[in-house]
């Protein structure tokens, strides 16, 4: 069994959309997996409105949170918490999956390299002999683009969908601080030396061949700008959004 760890809020269309896309090139049923869903209580819809998105779906294996107050940090540590399965598969609710994935494939790469700890979907094009992820190269391996061991303190984590360990998971969960920005945690040698020594023990890739196209496309920014929302405070360490409409002072989104 697969845990799929899901930070979500109150926006059951985007929701839909994105398990919609994930059942059909992922995750057909989304049977035999345990989907582990937080929802924040922020966003302009209802709660009874996002439970609603999940009645689409064959979903046998649900544990679900529904959050007394809004944090993405909280959200997030909670549901890393929660997952138990030898393979986590991370989804935040925001993201549309363009193309079929083979997860098969994908697990039998992870089981062969034991040090490989995330292999993540790409929202980049990729090239023939490497592709870029923001301002960094990974090169083609042969198998998936791999990032440098000398960047890896630069890469981390962060919040594509991604297939994890569930041993990474669980050694680093414990070492982030569920108030703070969890993706930025990953990258922070300063504040969190013992989370960064955790990091550079594993290997890290892009699950993508030469010349494909992205696998992913993002629906949160989007939703952001329509709906008049934008990150509060610093904007690379948020841990809340804020909105021109008078709905919720918060609101969970990532770096």
């Amino acid at each position: 069994m697969i845990d799929i760890t899901i930070t979500a809020t109150r926006r059951p269309d985007i929701l839909r959309q994105t398990l919609a896309s994930f059942e059909r090139y992922m995750f057909p049923g989304f049977q035999d997996y345990r989907l582990i869903i937080n929802i924040d209580p922020i966003g302009p819809s209802t709660e009874k409105e996002t439970l609603a998105a999940l009645k689409f779906f064959d979903l046998q294996y649900l544990v679900m949170s529904l959050s007394p107050s809004s944090s993405f940090p909280q959200a997030f540590h909670r549901v890393w918490s929660a997952a138990t399965a030898e393979w986590i598969f991370h989804l935040e609710d925001d993201w549309e999956l363009l193309r079929p994935i083979d997860l098969a494939d994908m697990l039998a790469i992870m089981s062969a390299e034991s040090d490989l700890a995330i292999l993540r979907l790409p929202v980049f094009p990729a090239g023939r002999e490497a592709m870029k992820n923001w301002n960094l190269w990974f090169p083609w391996n042969g198998r998936y683009f791999e990032c440098p061991a000398d960047k890896r303190i630069a890469t981390g984590f962060c919040g594509h969908p991604s297939l994890i360990r569930g041993e990474f998971v669980r050694r680093t969960v414990q070492l982030l601080n569920p108030d703070r920005n969890p993706e930025k945690q990953f990258h922070d040698w300063r504040g969190n030396p013992t989370l960064i020594a955790e990091v550079q023990r594993w290997r890290y890739g892009v699950w993508a061949k030469p010349s494909n196209s992205p696998a992913i496309r993002d629906l949160g920014r989007p939703w952001m700008v329509t709906n008049g929302y934008r990150k509060a405070g610093n904007k690379a360490h948020f841990t809340r959004w804020e909105s021109d409409a008078i709905i919720s002072p918060s609101y969970p989104s990532r770096p």
